[in-house]
């Protein structure tokens, strides 16, 4: 795991491949002017160039120059600022920006060591499935399924295992970390129809998209950005500008967008706002569109490999993602991570090394650039969203106003600034005659139709076929 610690000659960080003495325990994210002149800084007392680089670094709130902290934000969310607290003897300061050239000049070598593994990574895993048609047919020349048996041998042993092929031109199934040790060639026997980089305006699937263009031919992976209808404007922008830069290096790279054909202001005055028990917003207006996009030309589902750009350090859950996903959302999808284990500063350094294009939302401040608004998102993007996208933002802060005063809600200032909406379902506050109430998943699916308007077997089918 990467550590690092402040570098007071440049402003920046330096990386290491090891623990050592005075490291961060968290990675930092680049401040830059814009953050800075949202908190009024500039009214403040401070001075500090409107540059390309950054002046600051942030963790979490707290806020550091040349490896001090210098101040901390405290509240802010969709109605009110932040408020500052200066350490003593900061409350003026003039600030000078990191030097981004001699940071990167100290980061090359370790840079191009994490580059070359991603690539690495890509490159052979596209390699390994790309090559599936073929091992399919010599592993089917032996007739067994080896891919099944090799199933059963995980159920069994709680190990995972690996297809291999031996001296003889037989085929073996051995556990997976024995076949690494020895360097044996790991065969995949699922067929792929289609190699994706998925992106979603922001840093991580930036760098991925580019590590693909470097490690992929053009002609045998596409892009896919889906527009959830809750999109911040400059990811929009963003992606556009991503288009025509690599149209101009790669012109048969394919570019697609997988939106849904109705509004999702629609959709929350039908099913209600979301919530994190109900996030039904991302099961509509992401995941069905892409797989409607991803069909077959005999209708049926393609089976992909994603290039996504999770990273582990993002949450505790993703933290203990592997590598390699299999079936994460759907069966027949499966995602690679190249990035899983980079910091955001690998991130940011990258991104400068390559002078790619920064969605203007990082340098506004925002920690994550995803939806405008998310019951999984944080006060402060919220902030940050009212202030810099509120004709965007206004139709969905209505709704959930609307909404939680049919609730009873008396103070809605503190409940909605406070993301007290995001923390229970709202359908059942929405007028209609008819709905679907979910009561549960597993072990067994329950769900009450109240009033339906069509047959019971209208909403079996979109369960699979019988």
């Amino acid at each position: 795991m990467y550590k690092i610690t402040w570098d007071k000659e440049t402003g920046g960080v330096l990386l290491h491949s090891r623990i050592v003495d005075g490291t961060l325990g968290i990675s930092p994210r680049p401040v830059f002017f814009e953050e800075l002149d949202l908190l009024h800084l500039n009214d403040l007392g401070w001075t500090y160039p409107h540059c390309e680089f950054p002046l600051l670094w942030a963790v979490n709130k707290q806020y550091w120059y040349r490896g001090e902290m210098v101040f901390e934000a405290k509240g802010a969310n969709i109605y009110d600022d932040a408020t500052i607290i200066f350490q003593p003897g900061k409350e003026r300061l003039a600030l000078e920006p990191v030097d981004v050239p001699m940071m990167l000049e100290r980061t090359k070598e370790y840079m191009f060591l994490l580059e070359s593994e991603a690539l690495e990574f890509i490159h052979e895993t596209y390699e390994q499935y790309a090559g599936a048609r073929k091992s399919v047919k010599n592993v089917a020349a032996n007739q067994l399924d080896y891919e099944a048996l090799a199933q059963r041998a995980e159920k069994r042993t709680k190990t995972k295992m690996a297809i291999v092929k031996e001296d003889c031109d037989s085929f073996d199934i051995v556990p997976l970390t024995e076949a690494e040790k020895q360097g044996k060639r790991i065969y995949q026997t699922t067929k792929i129809d289609r190699f994706l980089a998925s992106f979603s305006g922001g840093k991580d699937s930036q760098v991925v998209l580019d590590l693909c263009t470097r490690a992929i031919p053009s002609t045998d992976f596409e892009v896919i950005y889906s527009d959830t209808g809750y999109e911040l404007p400059p990811s929009l922008t963003l992606y556009d500008e991503v288009q025509r830069y690599y149209k101009e290096l790669y012109p048969d790279l394919k570019f697609s967008t997988a939106r849904n054909h109705e509004s999702v202001l629609n959709y929350w005055d039908k099913i209600g706002t979301p919530s994190n028990d109900h996030r039904w917003c991302c099961a509509v207006m992401k995941t069905a569109p892409l797989y409607r996009l991803l069909k077959t030309k005999d209708n049926k589902q393609a089976r992909v490999l994603t290039f996504d750009g999770v990273r582990a350090e993002e949450s505790t859950r993703r933290s203990n993602y592997g590598r390699i996903g299999k079936g994460v959302k759907h069966d027949t999808v499966i995602n690679a991570r190249p990035i899983l284990n980079w910091s955001s500063v690998e991130i940011f350094l990258y991104i400068w090394k390559y002078h790619l294009p920064i969605n203007p939302a990082y340098r506004q401040g925002m920690t994550r650039v995803g939806c405008l608004i998310c019951p999984f998102g944080n006060e402060w993007n919220e902030m940050i969203a009212r202030v810099h996208y509120a004709n965007d933002l206004q139709p969905f802060k209505d709704r959930i106003e609307a909404i939680s005063r049919k609730a009873g809600v008396k103070d809605i200032h503190d409940y909605v600034g406070d993301g007290g909406w995001k923390r229970r379902a709202s359908g059942n506050l929405i007028d209609r005659d008819s709905f679907i109430m979910f009561k549960s998943t597993l072990p067994v699916f329950h769900a009450v139709v109240k009033s339906p308007k069509l047959e019971i077997t209208s909403f079996l089918q979109t369960i699979g076929n019988p």
